[in-house]
């Protein structure tokens, strides 16, 4: 589940800074799709959190605070 949940995050992460700095279309998985933009941004939002509430369900949410 670890590794789920960072491949969400990095792809999530990354694509979703990727978008809105205006970049290529490098190794994100999602700009490869054909979509809005908008909704790709949506769905890269949607990458993070569910990578983040995987970890905080595996480590507790006292591990995300600190």
């Amino acid at each position: 589940m670890e590794l789920i949940a960072l491949v969400l995050l990095v792809q999530g992460g990354g694509g979703l800074i990727n978008n809105l700095t205006g970049g290529s279309k490098s190794w994100f998985v999602l700009n490869y799709v054909e979509m809005p933009d908008a909704v790709r941004i949506a769905a890269y939002v949607v990458m993070v959190v569910s990578g983040l509430l995987i970890v905080a369900r595996r480590f507790g949410w006292d591990w995300l605070k600190g």
